[in-house]
């Protein structure tokens, strides 16, 4: 064993926690001093680049070529929501197409922004405009500035909690869950995310609830953390994942109704993403798991501090069993079209 080798692994694994936790509570705390929308936005973008532990940041290059992505594949979604609001099926072909293009583009090891966002556009918008179609405007041009927050944020954490410059160019597996795939088989995949995906969007855009966003984002982050070499059991371990993520959210955001101040709530938010953080970075084949319940509580705090249209900052409970309804529906959705794809032709 190389001599500083433990030691150094030690400072990686403590500056990539570091990193993270401090890219979430920076985006909550901007968001929240700017009293903007759709709260958990911007912390759920910065915590999927940051939890690629091992990949730099993106270059300047890429940061605009981002923000050019986000503005049109926002833009995209809103015109075609636009477009056929009124003829539903169109409307639903249509963003099956961009669904699977960004999967498909997901599985062959696109960066996370680059196939996350259109995903987000895809399920937000549509809905949002049939809940309250005044509102879809508003919340385009906050996907926009999320983004932008995000990558600020990713930069920033980048900057003060830097790699160690002699660290290893080895990636880790663990937390390398979107591994590339060949074009076939990230077909194939893209394919089956979009076959689980598309009965729940489609069914809210014919019938919109107030609890379309927390499925359809649950379920999406699911299908991308799922890795298809992973276990039955692994696969179950990521509901429990999530009931972790929903039960902590609640207990945070009861601690903030005492806390009160924006100062309390970012020191607090920075904590508990470090407890999560720390567990990620350390946690081997359960990385998934824990990313999972991370990505929950980011989900359900940001929607219990900036409630959407239709919903209400109390309703944790109602909120947690949808997370557990529709992590259920995407691991059953998953377990069967693996069995189909088995049967003999």
């Amino acid at each position: 064993m190389r001599p500083g080798g433990p030691d150094r692994a030690a400072e990686r694994a403590r500056r990539a926690a570091l990193r993270l936790a401090f890219g979430v509570a920076a985006c909550f705390a901007v968001v929240e001093a700017l009293d903007w929308d759709v709260t958990f936005l911007a912390p759920l973008l910065a915590a999927n680049i940051l939890v690629k532990l091992e990949r730099p940041p993106p270059s300047l290059a890429q940061g605009l070529a981002f923000l050019g992505l986000i503005a049109v594949s926002t833009g995209i979604v809103m015109v075609l929501t636009a477009a056929f609001i009124g003829s539903p099926v169109v409307l639903i072909l249509a963003l099956a197409l961009i669904i699977y293009l960004s999967f498909y583009a997901h599985r062959r090891g696109a960066p996370e922004l680059v196939t996350l966002l259109p995903q987000i556009s895809a399920v937000m918008l549509p809905t949002i405009a049939i809940l309250s179609p005044a509102a879809a405007g508003s919340f385009a041009t906050t996907i926009v500035l999320a983004g932008i927050v995000a990558l600020i944020t990713v930069w920033t954490a980048h900057t003060i909690f830097p790699a160690p410059a002699a660290a290893g160019p080895e990636a880790s597996p663990a937390n390398d869950t979107a591994r590339a795939a060949g074009p076939t088989t990230a077909a194939r995949h893209a394919l089956y995310d979009t076959l689980i995906l598309l009965p729940v969007l489609s069914w809210f855009i014919l019938d919109a609830t107030q609890v379309a966003i927390v499925v359809l984002i649950v379920i999406v982050t699911l299908l991308r953390q799922h890795d298809r070499g992973q276990g039955q059991q692994t696969a179950l371990g990521l509901i429990l994942g999530n009931l972790i993520g929903g039960i902590a959210a609640a207990g945070f955001y009861n601690l903030m109704l005492v806390g009160g101040s924006l100062l309390f709530f970012v020191m607090a938010c920075f904590a508990a993403s470090l407890i999560f953080a720390g567990r990620i970075v350390v946690a081997a084949e359960r990385a998934p798991i824990y990313a999972i319940a991370f990505a929950t509580f980011i989900l359900l705090l940001g929607l219990g501090m900036s409630p959407l249209p239709g919903t209400s900052g109390e309703a944790f409970f109602s909120r947690l069993l949808n997370v557990l309804l529709a992590s259920a529906y995407a691991i059953g959705g998953l377990s069967l079209v693996e069995r189909w794809r088995r049967l003999p032709s």
